[in-house]
């Protein structure tokens, strides 16, 4: 499913979503790679991770805080930027 997820949204048709669960932006996208592997794909671990960093827009960490739930972090992996709230 994880890899039929990045080819679906490479399509060159905008708007997609997706949850992952993982402790990070930066976790979502090794746990994405080790999905893909783990189907028999014989990509290397890199080169699934740049795939995935040069397809998915955004990631949004959605946990709680104090009790509060709410966006704890904005990865934008293609130009390698976080924001950490």
């Amino acid at each position: 499913e994880a890899l039929a997820f990045l080819e679906a949204i490479n399509t060159g048709h905008p708007g997609s979503i997706s949850t992952i669960h993982a402790d990070s932006p930066v976790l979502a996208l090794e746990r994405l790679a080790l999905m893909v592997m783990r189907v028999g794909n014989r990509q290397a671990r890199r080169d699934v991770l740049e795939y995935a960093a040069r397809t998915i827009d955004v990631i949004v960490q959605v946990g709680r805080r104090g009790g509060r739930r709410g966006v704890l972090e904005v990865h934008l992996p293609a130009s390698n930027l976080l924001w950490v709230g």
